[in-house]
């Protein structure tokens, strides 16, 4: 598990921001995915009302979505939503740079068509598209994106697919572990006390296996890294210096 422990969120959030500004003065227009959950909105905020929102070159940045509820975007769950409150409605960037999914249609067809639309803009390495950067986050269980335990298809060929989430039912349109693995850097962002214990599971895991989705899911061919705070690193911090 490769993972920088930040002592302040304020730091994390710094170092995200720096990472979109260099992605955006790139020649070449950048794929980005993004997650939903409190921690992104703590970045959307940040990069909204910092001087990055006037430095980072929107224009570069084409943004996706890791997986959505089945619910309209202006539903308060909606992972989109979030981020055209928070982020998008803040600053200047063009309409057709924002690929969401659009989870007020039928999820089957919307699978479909989100996938032909990563298709059409997004090179393909090995047969499959590959993004420049996809955000993760971590559940209390173990799963990312809609990858839930015991429910992932770790061989599914498909780009994108309808997850049940196990608890309450709701549907969503996910990408799947093979379009996520295919990325050039995976990043999983983990904020608060409440995340340490699986943090530490993963950690303890056994090197493939596939226990908890976030664990088992990283880049074949680029970089995965977890950016986690003092509180979600907590039981990593012991551990370490119970070695010492």
């Amino acid at each position: 598990m490769n993972y920088t422990i930040f002592s302040a969120t304020q730091l994390l959030l710094d170092k995200l921001a720096e990472d979109f500004l260099l992605l955006s003065q790139k020649e070449t227009v950048s794929h980005i995915s993004l997650s939903g959950g409190s921690t992104p909105i703590l970045l959307f905020k940040y990069l909204a009302n910092s001087p990055y929102a006037q430095k980072i070159n929107w224009q570069k940045l084409h943004f996706w979505w890791g997986d959505e509820r089945c619910v309209a975007a202006t539903d308060s769950e909606s992972n989109f939503g979030q981020c055209k409150q928070f982020l998008f409605d803040q600053i200047i960037i063009p309409a057709e740079n924002i690929h969401r999914i659009r989870g007020e249609n039928s999820p089957q067809q919307e699978a479909i068509r989100y996938a032909q639309e990563i298709r059409n803009y997004i090179d393909s390495v090995n047969g499959i598209p590959q993004f420049d950067w996809i955000l993760l986050g971590v559940g209390n269980d173990g799963h990312t994106a809609s990858l839930f335990p015991g429910q992932t298809n770790y061989q599914d060929a498909h780009l994108t697919f309808v997850a049940t989430q196990p608890q309450s039912g709701q549907l969503r349109v996910s990408k799947t572990a093979g379009l996520i693995e295919n990325s050039r850097r995976i990043t999983y962002l983990v904020l608060g006390e409440n995340k340490a214990d699986i943090i530490h599971k993963i950690n303890s895991e056994k090197a493939g296996s596939e226990r908890y989705p976030a664990g088992k899911i990283k880049a074949k061919a680029g970089l995965t890294q977890w950016y986690l705070d003092s509180g979600s690193a907590m039981l990593l911090i012991e551990e370490k210096s119970d070695e010492c």
